[in-house]
């Protein structure tokens, strides 16, 4: 080896040690000729053809270095050390052949005299209380396998008002046929999958009164009959489920409240045993308080667990833990359950009200009680089905919603909202985001309870923020059960006289708003076409909850006066009513049509279409015989930020 050589394998061998400065004294360090080459062909300026032969000759020569073609390239190997060596990972006698292959092994005849030096534990047998009904149940098991094993040509025995458990499996036909009238115990597990939702399992279904019928010999029944329903086994449990589940699931939930132990506790449609459900103490339960009061809003029982607890889903008993915790919650009085099915959450005592306070819920349940009598007409443009297939509602908005940021619950909001798990369930919290403008809203589903209806609440800084009454919204289901979004059309600004309420004042004006959505002309109250609606008397809630009260009212005002002072006569179109009486409280067309129709004082107009003719009763005709409004004042254009109106001269 020459001096140049040399100086050039040292080169190599500490660029090569630099690379593994982090690996061990004995592994193996690799580098590819090529790399080599373009390395010191770079750095000595020299052709690399000539650097190839020297690289290849001072190394081949050092003996610190192993020449390998692998893959057809030439890639070198030392170590740390030196000359990389392979390991030796032969062991002739590892601590896994000493532990199991001893040197002087008993044999197979001789094992029983290995004694093993640990105490075994003592065991003490605790008595178990079992109750006189499963002892008959026990009994009459007994008597059905009597039954099974008869021959085929006895007559059939009937075993009627005392329970038999019977054991159905959908993998393999049943002996005989179950006619059953109620449910015991019957082993069997109905799972049901639907898109977005976890399966849930569903336990067994107890028999209380059981016919077994014998069939030919050599043939095995395959149908259950249940509450008069026939069950072929032979389809499959997707099926089964898709067509009985509703009233499986129904005589499930009724056996278990049945049972006097209560093995198996319940929460919605989820069903766990009792003694595996996770303890949760009154520490527990108070950490969870404060921690919703903290992030100062209702939470998934998801985030309680994961920010609390620090389980995640992956873990074999997380679901276990899920339901204990909801379990243990639904329980307590502090705790308000608020989801939905597939999004559990939890509300406490203590958290700020969602939606406006000017309404009271016990008010705004008498004003939409109009949609539990039959005239909601809101599936009048899409159907149930579509708005289900669609995932999304488009309405209009009135000045009533507008103002106080309430939407009623009608039926094609029923359709896409999602429903209460549970039957005592007063309301539901969802999220309303807004694509728009990245904002999101928590929103209240105030469900209808007894002669009150249901409405939407929270979206009150939305509607005074982007839109004005009149305009088109759409609301739409996400991903997530309980996320949705609303949306608008939107359109170039526009600046139009609209009506507005003073609180302070307790009346309403007109002011100039700016706005940049589509709205519905017949539904926009601006002062050229609805310029009376200032004339509207603020009448509190509890006064607002007389209907034929406040259409009256809504008459006289809109209505172009005629006829004497002693007995005058309002003519109004049906459209003047139904955005007026919208600004004092919520309404369909089809309520407002049958208040119409029920009213004597009010007729239909003979010489127009649409209009009505309103009289008063002679003690309730006005004063007043003006009929003019007197003239309005400028006032300045107004701009809406932040729900308030500023004035732009400021």
């Amino acid at each position: 080896m020459t001096a140049t050589t040399g100086t050039l394998a040292d080169e190599v061998w500490r660029l090569m040690t630099a690379q593994g400065i982090l690996f061990a004294v004995d592994a193996p360090i690799r580098q590819t000729l090529s790399n080599l080459v373009e390395f010191f062909a770079a750095q000595l300026q020299r052709d690399p053809d000539s650097i190839r032969a020297e690289l290849e000759a001072a190394l081949a020569a050092d003996e610190r270095f192993t020449r390998e073609e692998v893959n057809g390239q030439v890639v070198f190997v030392t170590s740390r050390q030196g000359r990389y060596v392979p390991r030796d990972t032969t062991d002739i006698h590892t601590f896994k052949q000493r532990l199991y292959e001893p040197d002087k092994p008993l044999p197979i005849d001789d094992l029983s005299v290995v004694v093993s030096t640990s105490r075994p534990a003592i065991t003490t047998v605790e008595p178990v209380y079992i109750s006189d009904y499963w002892i008959e149940q026990a009994r009459l098991v007994a008597a059905a396998k009597a039954v099974e094993a008869a021959p085929a040509e006895e007559p059939a025995v009937s075993v009627e008002g005392e329970p038999v458990v019977a054991s159905v499996t959908t993998e393999e036909p049943a002996t005989e046929m179950l006619s059953t009238s109620a449910v015991e115990p019957v082993e069997t597990v109905v799972t049901e999958s639907v898109a977005g939702k976890e399966e849930q399992p569903v336990v067994s279904e107890p028999v209380e009164s059981v016919e077994v019928t014998p069939v030919a010999s050599g043939e095995r029944s395959t149908v259950l009959v249940v509450d008069g329903i026939e069950i072929d086994l032979h389809r499959s449990p997707a099926e089964i489920v898709a067509e009985y589940g509703p009233t499986l699931e129904r005589i499930l939930a009724e056996q278990l409240e049945r049972d006097p132990l209560r093995r198996i506790v319940s929460f919605g449609r989820l069903h766990y045993p009792e003694a595996s459900l996770v303890s949760f103490g009154k520490n527990d339960l108070r950490k969870i308080r404060d921690y919703i009061l903290e992030r100062n809003e209702p939470l998934l029982d998801t985030e309680i667990i994961a920010d609390l607890y620090y389980h995640n889903p992956r873990q074999s008993d997380y679901e276990g833990f899920r339901f204990s915790l909801n379990y243990r919650l639904s329980r307590e009085k502090d705790f308000e359950y608020v989801g939905v099915e597939g999004a559990n959450i939890w509300s406490t005592k203590g958290l700020p009200a969602i939606g406006s306070k000017r309404v009271k819920a016990a008010e705004m349940g008498q004003l939409t009680a109009y949609l539990l009598e039959g005239f909601d007409d809101s599936l009048a443009d899409q159907s149930a089905e579509s708005i289900v297939n669609s995932g999304s509602v488009t309405r209009l908005l009135t000045f009533f919603e507008w103002e106080y940021g309430v939407l009623p619950l009608d039926a094609a909001l029923s359709a896409l909202l999602p429903a209460p798990l549970f039957p005592d369930q007063r309301s539901a919290v969802l999220r309303f985001e807004s694509p728009q403008h990245f904002s999101t809203y928590l929103v209240e589903v105030r469900y209808p309870t007894g002669n009150r209806g249901g409405w939407l609440q929270g979206l009150e800084d939305f509607f005074h923020e982007h839109l004005v009454p009149g305009a088109l919204i759409t609301i739409s289901r996400s991903e997530a059960v309980h996320v949705f979004t609303i949306s608008y059309e939107e359109a170039s600004e526009t600046t139009e006289r609209l009506l507005t309420f003073d609180e302070k004042k307790n009346k309403f004006a007109f002011a100039n708003l700016t706005f940049y959505c589509a709205v519905d002309a017949d539904l926009l109250p601006d002062q050229n076409r609805y310029g009376k609606l200032r004339n509207l008397k603020a009448f509190s809630m509890n006064e607002r909850r007389k209907a034929e009260m406040i259409l009256e009212h809504v008459c006289e005002t809109m209505g172009e006066r005629s006829g004497s002072r002693d007995q005058p006569t309002y003519r109004v179109s049906f459209d003047d009513i139904f955005v007026a009486y919208n600004v004092l409280r919520p309404a369909s067309r089809t309520f407002l049509q049958s208040l119409i129709e029920s009213n004597p004082s009010i007729t239909a107009d003979p010489a127009a279409d649409g209009f009505y003719l309103f009289t008063p009763p002679p003690m309730e005709a006005a004063a007043d015989e003006s009929g003019e409004d007197e003239e309005l004042p400028i006032q300045p254009t107004l701009r809406r930020r932040s729900g308030r109106y500023i004035d732009e001269d400021e």
